[in-house]
């Protein structure tokens, strides 16, 4: 195991200043080459960008994990926004964070990974702590286990995913927090979350965990959606389940987004609430497309009261072509993932 404690001395800081005029993109890549191991790159080449560890990856560079990586502080792993770097997952690699981590423009070839992507904590702090998850141009193949997952209660932590695609291949939670902490800021934009073959297991669960409240009693949790493509995820269950549901402190906010056999027909909406309607959270449901096998479902989504306020959904049914292969390439309508719509 990799165990990285950064402790910000004078030297530490000496460079930190140095690299705070250049961003990350400025910095030379060196000594880090096909074949070798992410744990080896992050414990040879890790510079102090703007006071964060950072490890920046050639373009197109093809490495392996067959550790865990864990860090106390937070972590940015970056790679070639042109020529992204490849990350082999073997069975024992994982990251195991608690400030944070930073993972841009990298492949995660997932298909031989037996732990969870990120595990969150290792044992409870004594007081919350803040913790976040940023993934931005991350594509991520064969997932079997939790894409995230918090291992121990409070953490209260920011996660955002951005013009990611992550192929889910087994029946898994893909975001856990069944064990405790709360996601108080969880968003997903311009992204695709698909399985081959359809899950039953909530997308995202905090059943068992904790609430937002119990972190801070005026907290808001937000479920941010936007322009993004979710196909095959827990097929005729609800789509998320909490610790709680229906709530005055949690919001919903789903825009410009296609469902696709996701959740229960016609409930999609409902089922990000744990399966429930309700006046309690606060809801921005605007622009979707809902299908479910090969129907439009929005009227059904639509309950036409002040519940559950869907509006303005667009009454299409679309035609991907090949979802089977991750292509959701499509002309029905101008909602979802950017990258799709013809």
């Amino acid at each position: 195991m990799k165990k990285l404690n950064y402790l910000f001395g004078a030297a530490v800081m000496a460079i930190a200043m140095t690299l705070a005029s250049c961003s990350a993109d400025d910095l030379p890549v060196l000594g880090i080459f096909n074949g070798d191991d992410l744990s080896t790159a992050v414990a040879n080449h890790t510079e102090i960008v703007n006071g964060v560890p950072t490890v920046n990856l050639p373009a197109g560079v093809t490495l392996t994990m067959n550790d865990v990586i864990e860090s106390n502080a937070p972590l940015t792993i970056k790679g070639d926004a042109a020529n992204p770097a490849t990350i082999k997952i073997g069975e024992k690699g994982q990251f195991i964070v608690t400030s944070g981590i930073q993972l841009e423009n990298v492949i995660i070839d997932a298909s031989e990974m037996t732990q969870p992507l990120v595990t969150i904590g290792v044992e409870a702090p004594a007081a919350w702590e803040a913790s976040f998850l940023f993934f931005a141009n991350v594509d991520v193949i064969g997932l079997k286990k939790a894409l995230t997952y918090a291992a121990c209660k409070n953490y209260y932590v920011a996660s955002s995913l951005d013009n990611c695609r992550i192929q889910v291949a087994a029946d898994v939670t893909v975001f856990d927090y069944t064990k405790g902490s709360t996601a108080l800021f969880f968003n997903i934009m311009n992204s695709t979350i698909w399985a081959p073959e359809a899950t039953t297991k909530s997308l995202y669960s905090s059943q068992g965990g904790q609430k937002a409240t119990e972190y801070d009693p005026d907290a808001t949790q937000k479920f941010q959606f936007e322009n993004s493509t979710f196909y095959n995820l827990t097929k005729s269950k609800n789509f998320f389940s909490h610790r709680q549901s229906n709530q005055k402190w949690l919001e919903y906010s789903v825009k410009d987004c296609i469902f696709v056999n996701c959740g229960k027909s016609g409930q999609a909406i409902k089922g990000m609430n744990g399966g429930q309607g309700g006046k309690n959270p606060v809801w921005t449901i605007t622009g979707n497309v809902f299908n479910f096998d090969d129907a439009d479902t929005s009227a059904d989504e639509s309950t036409g009261d002040d519940d559950e306020p869907v509006k303005d959904s667009k009454a299409v049914v679309v035609k991907f072509a090949d979802a089977a292969n991750g292509d959701f390439t499509q002309a029905e309508a101008e909602a979802g993932d950017p990258r799709w719509i013809k």
